[in-house]
This record gives structure tokens, C-alpha cells and sequence, in this order.
């Protein structure tokens, strides 16, 4: 489901790159829930396509309202639709349908991968750096601010006076979490040799790292300065 996102008030559905370059000529941008007639309508096309059931996944109810759309949506249709808010936001989301789906195709029942789902949440950590974020839901600095998603918000761990010092904490910050796997994103195109220095600095002390883009839904409130990374333990 995509969440909408705006560029100066107008509907954004460009590139990514194109999107970063926008905010750091001053254009605001915003996000907002889907409706849910807008999740009713996905529900329903996977029943056409002979869904029986329903497994829907989003990010934490404490910072948007998508899980709370969702359920009013599930209570309209005639598939049954589990709708699950879990304890993490951007890539962390992506990581748990990830293992959701792996138990489906494993032949789980939707609770059982529900509940895979949102125990992978609980072993997440995760820790990002953003610079002249629009404010919000992540404060806005000057300084490289390396923050930690936590308990529904984007707590303030430190601030650096160079990207490089910040890499540098942020490397020693995960490898204390002794993680099994890593993922490393960023956002604004400028950001990509940050991210990958931190990548590179890792790939030796852990099973593997991924990497992916900060996309502009998560971007909007990051700002084209960040990237941070996820950790999780490697698989049972």
C-alpha cells in the first residue's frame, strides 16, 4: 500500500532522486494515511485474485494512523484481513513481511506468521543519522544527529560535527548490538558513500549486510541528509 506523498502540496510520484533534489531546493514535503477505501481496494483485488485470507502489515500505530485505516477497512470487506501493527518503522516494516511471507510459503497459518512477523519486530535495532530533517517526527539540526527509533519516536543519541565522525559512531554502535545481519539505506544520492563506508566497515564482523534506498515516504520526515541501519540477529 502506498502512503501518498506530497511536494509542495502537489501529489509526488517521481523519482527518488528527483524527490531529495526537490527538499533541498525548500520544497516541503508531507505524507498522509491511505484511506481506507483506498486499503479496501487492495484487499478485495487479492480476494479476486483468490486470496482467502488477509495478512496486513504496517508500521507503528504510535507515529501514523495506516494500521488504524487498515483495520477500518478490514471490517468492510468479506475476506478476513489480520491487521498487525508492529513496533518499527521503514526498512523494519519490510524486514518482518519479509518473514512473514517465508512462513506462508512454509505452510504457516496467517496467526502463526503474524506472529513471526512481529517477533523478528522485537529483535530489530536500529540507529540513524539525519542532518536538517524538516522537523516533526524527527527533530530537526544542523549538526549530523544520530538518533534511535524506539517506543514510537526518534529518540537523540549525539550529535557530530562531520558525517565521517558520526559513521564512525554509529559502526561502533552496531557492532556492540553484536548483530547476525546488518541493512544499511540511504536517502539523498550524496548520502550513498556514507552509507556505503558504513556498509564496508561492517561486512567482515557479520553474516551479511543489505542494502536499500530511503524511500521519499520515510524520506519526507528524514530529510535528503540520513541513513542509518538495521540490525537483527542471523536466523535460527
Amino acid at each position: 500500500m502506498p502512503i501518498p506523498v506530497t511536494l509542495d502540496q502537489e501529489p509526488f510520484d517521481g523519482t527518488t532522486d528527483a524527490f531529495y533534489a526537490g527538499m533541498r531546493k525548500g520544497a516541503v514535503a508531507t505524507t498522509s494515511v491511505p484511506s481506507p477505501g483506498a486499503f479496501v481496494d487492495v484487499y478485495e483485488r487479492a480476494q479476486a485474485r483468490g486470496a482467502t485470507s488477509v495478512l496486513s502489515l504496517h508500521l507503528d500505530r504510535r507515529i501514523s494512523g495506516v494500521s488504524e485505516a487498515a483495520a477500518l477497512a478490514a471490517r468492510e470487506t468479506t475476506i478476513p484481513v489480520r491487521v498487525v501493527s508492529l513496533p518499527t518503522v521503514s526498512y523494519g516494516v519490510g524486514l518482518c513481511v519479509r518473514a512473514a511471507s517465508a512462513a506462508l510459503r512454509g505452510g504457516a497459518t496467517v496467526s502463526t506468521a503474524a506472529a513471526e512477523a512481529e517477533r523478528i519486530a522485537t529483535t530489530l535495532d536500529n540507529v540513524l543519522v539525519a542532518r536538517s530533517a524538516p522537523g516533526g517526527r524527527v527533530s530537526a539540526a544542523d549538526e549530523w544527529t544520530i538518533l534511535r527509533f524506539a517506543a514510537g519516536e526518534a529518540a537523540m543519541l549525539s550529535t557530530h560535527a562531520t558525517v565521517e565522525e558520526a559513521t564512525a559512531i554509529m559502526g561502533r554502535r552496531i557492532l556492540r548490538g553484536r548483530p547476525g545481519l546488518v541493512a544499511v539505506g540511504h536517502a539523498g544520492a550524496e548520502l550513498e558513500a556514507a552509507a556505503d563506508g558504513l556498509a564496508h566497515d561492517l561486512v567482515d564482523a557479520v553474516a551479511a549486510v543489505e542494502r536499500y534506498r530511503v524511500t521519499p515516504s520515510v524520506g519526507a520526515h528524514t530529510g535528503p541528509d540520513s541513513f542509518g541501519a538495521f540490525w537483527w540477529p542471523a536466523a535460527r
